[in-house]
């Protein structure tokens, strides 16, 4: 739930400044949301199975990427 309504929150933050920052941060948020989703939907016991580190690698992945962007334009 609190991926969620970050995630929802960095979507207000994206339409009423247009920075690209809050759309990353947006869809990282996202990604880790649909992780635990599925974590939750298929009854995953452990958190070794590779399915579960892409998406979070993603999400990362994502985070850095948002930054290093922000960096590099401003």
């Amino acid at each position: 739930m609190g991926f969620l309504v970050i995630s929802l929150f960095f979507v207000r933050f994206w339409r009423t400044t247009h920075d690209r920052l809050f759309l990353f941060f947006a869809l990282a948020f996202g990604l880790l949301l649909a992780e635990r989703g599925a974590r939750a939907t298929l009854y995953i016991q452990t958190e070794w199975i590779p399915a579960v580190y892409m998406f979070r690698l993603v999400a990362f992945g994502l985070i850095l990427y948002a930054i290093f962007d922000k960096n590099r334009r401003g």
